[in-house]
This record gives structure tokens, sequence and C-alpha cells, in this order.
């Protein structure tokens, strides 16, 4: 009799053949083509003491985390729901690069305590890199170009780029001076990109007359990158060295993408997402086949590590590679085909195997050759030496 409690939860699903094979292939492309691009690898714990798991930038995870008591130390321990923090972590108080530029990459299994089905599993499998030590543009391009082309060598088909910058916002509303209550407000509505709720808070506003019409434009500043780079400047130059600083960096990057990718780069200046960690460009990338679904994501958040006594700028993406998987093409089987064996305590046996193996051959173990079928590949012991009949 079938019991439920041999399910697994809402959101955790085992992976079987051969889905299971087609992500360990694409993982050891990924991490390959990290490392060939100067990227170290580090594998952090599954999970560690929450005191550091939910410090600096891992404090939006909170709700995120399943927490559980430390039967050793008696110490609240929390399984990582994202990998980013940890790799902080490790850069700013394992490596303690100070005065260097790191580069890092990651892969492992994180664990999320709601599932949010609209984002796939609870249990994604994160692939990322992160890039620390350097507060200037070109490790931004550095990054967004590792991620494209970590995803070309997925294959994934029509792949469009998606640009932000954090800062645009934030310095707009501290040019209002405006209050918490309003930021909160204002930052709820554009994360929702409500527009008739945005028209309705601006017309509540209290802006002076110069912002008004700035933060009307605000909501359009959205579509192909050069038009909305040309039209922020019209409608956001001049206004602070931050903005004008902002647009600026978000040029450099768009003309070195166009120029390097050839793809189609799509600008949203009242983009918020991750306004609470990042601290300027922002970036996504979707791939557009049968729908449009974002496949990697990053950005900058300068000041990672503070907490660890470190603080340092960093730029970095990641990816669910769980998620994206139905995506990817199958795995074409590599092997020179199947040899089945006996199961004998045979030396010269087993060194037969062994070259058949690293010839590219797999290698069954078959304890009936009678069950085979006529067309299978067996080892047989012929005058004294083992050959493929």
């Amino acid at each position: 009799m079938q019991q439920s409690t041999w399910f697994t939860p809402e959101g955790l699903e085992d992976l079987l053949p051969p889905q299971a094979h087609k992500l360990e292939f694409y993982r050891r492309k990924l991490i390959d083509s990290f490392h060939l691009s100067g990227y170290d690898l580090v594998l952090p714990p599954i999970a560690e003491f929450t005191d550091s798991l939910l410090t600096g930038t891992g404090r939006h995870r909170a709700i995120d985390t399943c927490r559980f008591t430390d039967q050793e130390s008696g110490r609240m321990m929390g399984v990582r729901a994202d990998m980013t923090p940890q790799v902080a972590r490790i850069v700013s108080n394992r490596l303690k690069a100070a005065d260097q530029i790191s580069r890092l990459c990651y892969v492992g299994e994180v664990l999320k305590t709601r599932n949010n089905k609209a984002k796939g599993s609870r249990s994604p499998i994160q692939v990322g890199a992160e890039l620390f030590g350097h507060a200037g543009v070109e490790s931004d391009i550095e990054v967004i170009e590792l991620m494209l082309d970590s995803l070309k060598v997925l294959n994934l088909p029509n792949l469009q780029l998606s640009l932000g910058h954090v800062g645009v916002v934030d310095e707009l509303m501290s040019l209002a001076a405006l209050s918490a209550d309003d930021k909160a407000a204002l930052l709820d509505i554009l994360k929702r990109k409500a527009i008739p709720e945005y028209n309705a808070w601006l017309e509540a506003s209290a802006l002076s007359a110069p912002l008004k019409p700035v933060f009307a434009a605000l909501m359009q500043l959205t579509g192909e990158a050069s038009a909305v780079i040309q039209q922020a400047k019209n409608n956001l130059g001049g206004l602070s060295t931050v903005l004008d600083g902002a647009l600026e960096h978000l040029e450099k990057v768009v003309a070195h993408i166009s120029t390097t990718q050839g793809l189609n780069i799509h600008l949203d200046l009242a983009d918020i997402r991750g306004y609470q960690y990042h601290t300027g460009v922002i970036f996504g990338c979707y791939s557009c086949g049968r729908r449009l679904q974002l496949i990697a994501k990053g950005g900058r958040y300068d000041g990672i590590g503070a907490d660890f006594g470190l603080s340092l700028p960093a730029t970095g993406f990641s990816l669910d590679l769980r998620t994206a998987l139905d995506l990817l093409e199958p795995v074409a089987e590599n092997s020179k085909g199947v040899v089945y064996a006996p199961v004998a305590a045979d030396l010269a046996m087993k060194q037969k195997i062994a070259e058949l193996r690293e010839q590219g051959y797999q290698v069954v173990s078959c304890y009936d050759f009678a069950t085979l079928e006529a067309s299978a590949v067996r080892l047989v012991a012929e005058a004294g030496q083992w050959v493929l009949k």
C-alpha cells in the first residue's frame, strides 16, 4: 500500500534519469567555463549559524530560511536559501582579500521555506559567479558578459538582456525628501508595476514643481536601451551628479554589450528588483522561446562583507539550473556503446574493463548473458584473452 509519507513535500522533487545526468552535464559545462574565465570554485556548507547566514545581504532571506537548533552547540542554524552571502563571508572572513580583485564561482542546492510555483522549485540548484574588490563599470561589464557567455554555453535560444539601476529611483526619492512611509509606498507600487496606483500616488504627493514632471516620466523610461538612455538624459540630466553618473554608467555598459554580444538590450529605470541589497546596476537575462523566462539575474552590491569585517565592492550573478533544465537540449550519448561483462574474479578481465571505460565504452555487469538481446555486445574470454563479441 502506497503511503503519503513516501511523497516529497510540495516544491521538493526527485530528479530521475536522464534529467539528473542532464543537470550534471550542464553543471560541469558552466563551472568549466567559469574556471576558464579565472573564477575559482568555492563550496560553502549547506547549513551554518544564522548569525552569519542572515547577516548583511542575507537579511532579506530570513523569511525563506529553514532554521533549526544545532545539537552540538545549542545555537540556531539555518539551511541556506541563497549562496551569495556565504561567498561574501568566505571572501571577507576566510580569504581576507582586502587589496585585490577576487573572482569566485559556486554551485549547490539551496532550500526555501516557501513554495512559489511561479519561480519553480523550493530547492533550486544555484550556480553563480561573483567578483569582489572592484567598483568600476569594467567589472559590471565583465560579469554581464560572463553571464551571457555562460548561457550561450547552455545553448539557450533567443537571449534578451534586461538592465536597470537602483540608484536612479533611490536618488529621486532623496531629491524629493520622501518620508519613510512615502518611500515604502512608492517602492511597493514600483515593484508591482501598478501604473494606475503610481499615477494616483503622484497626484496625491507633495512633490516640488520641478520634480513633478521628472517623477511623471519615470514609469515611461523603459524600452530599447539606447533610446531610454537618451530619453532619461532629457528628463533627468543635470538634476544631480548621482543621476548623471548612473546614466553614464549604463551608457557604457550598453555600448560595450551591444558591440560584443549582438543581442537586444532592454532598459527599465523604474526597476527596483533587489532594491534592499543592490546598490547600482542590476541585470537579468531572459530566454525568449515559447514564453519569456528569466534564466539568470544579478547586479552590483557594494559594501558586501562589512558585517564580516571587510567591506568590499562586488558584482555577480546566479541562475537556477534546475528551473532551466527543461529549456536545455538533451545530452548526447558520448560513449562508444554499451558492453556487458560477466561477474568474474579475473584480474585480466578487470584490466580489460578499465581499458574499455578509458576508451569511452560503458561497461555494465551482467549476471546472465542469456537475458541479453542478440545484438548486445559482450565481453567474453577466448584463447586466454578478453574480447568483445
